[in-house]
């Protein structure tokens, strides 16, 4: 007889966590985190941030692991570079704003099909507009994005505000076919989208209310954190879903299946 035992989400976090294989996991990302972040980077002199591909591991952290597993490796191994670097003050913001992405794009897509279409779809909408209005919001601006690796300066770049509402308008369509027609890779790209929503607008509050950046100079990050959260979401979902299809990943369960032996009556 097999019997199917509701498993609360506390219970299952606490498995996560005590699991030789996620332990494994929480250790081997954090170090990923970690190098992809502090090893290769582009400066961004507006803002004093820069541009990484740590996101990358994070995501893969937080799908293959879970939400514990891509919030640890995401919130100590992006703090961790950030002090490595000279970007301390980044630190404290970094160590938390990474922390919710991983949890975030773990707890959607490893839990997310308890959720009602229509919370999803409102996610979907939420996440479309928050790109949109922001883009809207600095259409009639200028910004002004100088590049460097390390303390070399290479070039500076003029792009009108009009340009980052048409590329939000450009996502937000995409998310939507992603989402509609990919199924399970539609998941992740949902996954990876919410998350990143919060990284893209956690880093704006943090730089523009807590480090007391001017709006202009805050804002020009946020190009640089949405092409992170597309880059890695569109190099991280081959790689997902060709694991499943061999077989080597499995998708963390809210149910835990007993299997209970009656013996039959002599």
């Amino acid at each position: 007889m097999i019997v199917e035992k509701e498993v609360g989400l506390g219970e299952v976090f606490l498995r996560e966590v005590t699991s030789i294989r996620n332990l494994a996991l929480i250790v081997t990302f954090t170090g990923l985190v970690f190098l992809s972040t502090s090893i290769f980077f582009i400066a961004i002199p507006t803002s004093s941030g820069f541009f990484n591909i740590g996101e990358v591991f994070i995501y893969l952290a937080a799908l293959i692991g879970g939400p514990i597993t891509g919030a640890i490796s995401g919130g100590l191994g992006a703090s961790m570079a950030d002090l490595a670097l000279g970007y301390g003050f980044f630190a404290p913001g970094t160590a938390v704003i990474k922390l919710v992405e991983g949890f975030v794009v773990g707890l959607i897509f490893h839990y997310g099909r308890k959720l009602p279409s229509q919370i999803k779809n409102f996610s979907m909408g939420v996440s479309s507009g928050v790109l949109v209005s922001i883009s809207a919001f600095y259409v009639k601006e200028d910004f002004v994005f100088g590049f460097s690796f390390y303390s070399t300066k290479t070039f500076e770049l003029t792009v009108p505000g009009y340009v980052f509402l048409i590329i939000a308008l450009f996502l937000s369509i995409l998310i939507l076919i992603v989402i509609t027609f990919l199924k399970e890779k539609g998941e992740m790209a949902l996954a990876c989208i919410i998350g990143g929503v919060f990284m893209v607008l956690g880093y704006f509050i943090y730089e523009r209310f807590i480090l007391g950046y001017p709006t202009g100079a805050a804002a020009s990050e946020i190009p640089f954190n949405i092409a992170q959260v597309v880059l890695s979401a569109s190099i991280v979902i081959p790689i997902v879903s060709y694991l499943n299809d061999l077989g080597i990943l499995r998708r963390s369960q809210e149910k835990e299946i007993e299997e209970e032996i009656e013996i039959p009556a002599k």
